[in-house]
């Protein structure tokens, strides 16, 4: 028995348990049943791209983003789930470029995120392989599936949530650089965006087939539940990736800035994160319970009744599946650790080339 094989591992999965009581947001037990089918389909899908080969498939498995995908979506079945677990797939990779120099490179950051941003406004029909890079002809293919057959609208605001996932990463990059002062309403500001919550919520609308009105989701209450939502999994996230992104040397995370902005044990700012997220949660909880008589008030109908508390239920889906993914999956454990520490990268975190471009 060594301490690396067999204490450290069991005393870190210790340390999320306990970090995870602390949150009242509960943990999810539904999940759709074709997460296998799910799992299969989109590491067949990043191979065909390029993303990684065979021997890198297996690391990736091991992140379990089809259980993700499957606690999001637990109604979601066959192409739909297919389709939520690409997306999935797709941003985790997309994620895991700037973990390394590309990150601190601001007009490299640039480049990249602005070969994404084009395909989001190219015409309908355009060919699926562009040749640009393996995330962008992934991306090209994604878009085209998920946007096809959705209403303007449907299509205008997904797109408008992809933008602001996208270009916040500039902002990261600039701040990585910069390294200055920053406060965690200025880091809620950026990380609202690049959680990626929203893009996932949309697509609960679509697999529903449904369309919530714009006038409702800009509205109150649903805009402050939307916010609540896009907190609860940003704390989540801070909380269960903190040893990784510590290894990593991220400073996108509300645990490292009260830490470093207020000092004290690290495990106090933990609990301080924690009961951020929880009163995000009980607040959400509190408008979901008043939306009803909000909505009809103002004359809204039994469907539109009924398609709101779908919406309802996908963020709360989003909340809990985010916590119970994360206490599954090895990106968060011994291995997610091992696998950023020491300046080593995942095996498609380097997809731009930059750093190849970048070593003496």
């Amino acid at each position: 028995m060594t301490e690396t094989s067999t204490v450290r591992p069991r005393a870190r999965r210790r340390t999320l348990a306990e970090r995870a009581a602390l949150f009242d947001i509960p943990v999810s037990t539904a999940v759709s049943p074709d997460a296998e089918a799910a799992r299969r389909h989109t590491i067949r899908w990043l191979r065909r791209y390029g993303v990684f080969d065979k021997a890198a498939a297996a690391e990736y498995d091991a992140l379990r983003l089809d259980r993700l995908s499957a606690l999001f979506y637990p109604r979601a079945r066959g192409a739909a789930l297919d389709l939520a677990n690409d997306l999935n797939g797709w941003f985790f990779v997309f994620d895991d470029q700037f973990d390394g120099e590309l990150g601190c490179c601001p007009d490299a950051v640039s480049r990249l995120v602005d070969s994404v941003v084009r395909v989001t406004g190219e015409p309908p029909g355009r060919g699926l392989d562009g040749g640009a890079n393996p995330l962008v002809d992934s991306f090209r293919d994604l878009w085209r599936r998920i946007n096809s057959g959705m209403s303007q609208g449907w299509r205008d605001r997904f797109r408008s949530h992809w933008l602001g996932y996208l270009l916040a990463h500039k902002r990261e990059a600039r701040d990585r650089r910069a390294q200055s002062p920053r406060s965690l309403r200025s880091l809620l500001a950026v990380k609202r965006h690049s959680v990626g919550v929203q893009p996932c919520l949309d697509l609960h609308e679509r697999f529903a087939g449904y369309t919530l009105p714009s006038a409702l989701h800009t509205g109150w209450p649903l805009a402050e539940m939307r916010e609540a939502t896009d907190d609860v999994v940003i704390f989540i996230n801070d909380i269960v990736s903190l040893d990784k992104e510590l290894a990593a040397g991220d400073v996108h995370n509300s645990v490292i800035l009260l830490h470093e902005r207020d000092g004290g044990p690290l495990e106090e700012s933990v609990r301080r994160v924690a009961d951020l997220a929880n009163a995000r949660y009980h607040r959400f909880q509190h408008l979901s319970e008043r939306l009803p008589a909000t909505l009809a008030a103002s004359g809204a109908s039994t469907r539109l009744l009924r398609h709101t508390a779908a919406y309802t239920d996908g963020m709360r889906q989003l909340m809990s599946g985010s916590l119970a993914w994360s206490l599954e999956t090895s990106r968060y454990d011994e291995r997610g650790v091992a696998a950023v520490g020491g300046g080593r990268q995942r095996p498609w975190s380097d997809l731009t080339g930059h750093q190849a471009t970048h070593r003496p």
